[in-house]
């Protein structure tokens, strides 16, 4: 069934999003820059996209109890999610130039699935901090398929780097936050509806800072989402947020004015 919603927002953005010789605001200009205009490949870019390689050949069956929006329990293979969920090289490489370049050490990440954005997570908090430096949870409801996340974690010598949490968020996610007292990152990629996803929001807002960023996924696969994102962004705490399609970054700089940037990556 084809995503008409998706669609017509994905044409949308690519003709409304600003071009980058025209955007008049530094610290966007220069998240632009370090961390979403494409860049080339590293070490670690390369050793976890061989990891995928090998996910998306592997014919292991397993059970995803989906507490998400499809609300479902399936049997797949490992290919399968490797094939669908994980996240995109293009996307998870965004993801770990934020968290590398603006030195982020205490994160969430809502849907581990395979453990391929969160390896390029945790790789980009190795390449700043020893281990003892850091706190990145993530949280997957799925207990077969976090079971797999964590054996590559381990392949990639990241497993110190990582608290693995297995549970519905709803479960979950209160207790992991008692263990933080601010939050630099939260990556929401899970439960795409607007009630779970403003749930999660307004939990995560006591928690952040400054120089927080909230990454939610997949702003634009639904009315639901869209409508959560469009409702985040007018929250008075929320001054600046950058519309990638693909993921909408929420920002709390007190210094910044407020304003909404569209910005393309494809």
């Amino acid at each position: 069934m084809i995503n008409t919603h998706f669609c017509k927002k994905i044409i949308e953005h690519y003709w409304s999003a600003t071009r980058i010789d025209v955007l008049h605001s530094p610290f966007v200009f220069d998240l632009y820059n370090a961390c979403i205009k494409r860049t080339k490949s590293n070490t670690d870019f390369t050793l976890i996209e061989s990891l995928r390689k090998k996910l998306k050949n592997d014919n292991r069956i397993i059970t995803q109890n989906d507490y998400g929006a499809n609300q479902s329990v399936r049997k797949k293979s490992v290919k399968y999610f490797a094939k669908q969920h994980a996240k995109p090289a293009r996307i998870a490489q965004i993801i770990y130039q934020i968290i590398k370049h603006y030195q982020y050490k205490n994160i969430i990440e809502l849907g581990t699935s395979l453990g391929i954005s969160g390896s390029y997570q945790a790789a980009a908090l190795r390449k700043n901090f020893k281990t003892d430096e850091v706190h990145f949870s993530t949280i997957e409801g799925a207990d077969e398929i976090a079971k797999v996340a964590s054996e590559n974690f381990s392949s990639l010598e990241l497993e110190k780097y990582i608290h693995q949490y297995i549970g519905k968020f709803d479960d979950v996610l209160p207790d992991v936050l008692k263990k933080y007292d601010t939050i630099d990152v939260a990556f929401i990629d899970g439960n795409h509806r607007y009630e779970p996803t403003m749930n999660y929001f307004k939990q995560l807002l006591p928690l952040i800072k400054n120089n927080s960023v909230l990454i939610f996924d997949d702003i634009y696969w639904s009315k639901e989402m869209t409508k959560a994102w469009e409702e985040i962004k007018q929250n008075d705490k929320v001054t600046v947020t950058v519309d990638l399609f693909f993921l909408g970054l929420a920002f709390f700089r007190k210094e910044q004015t407020k304003e909404h940037f569209k910005l393309r990556i494809f």
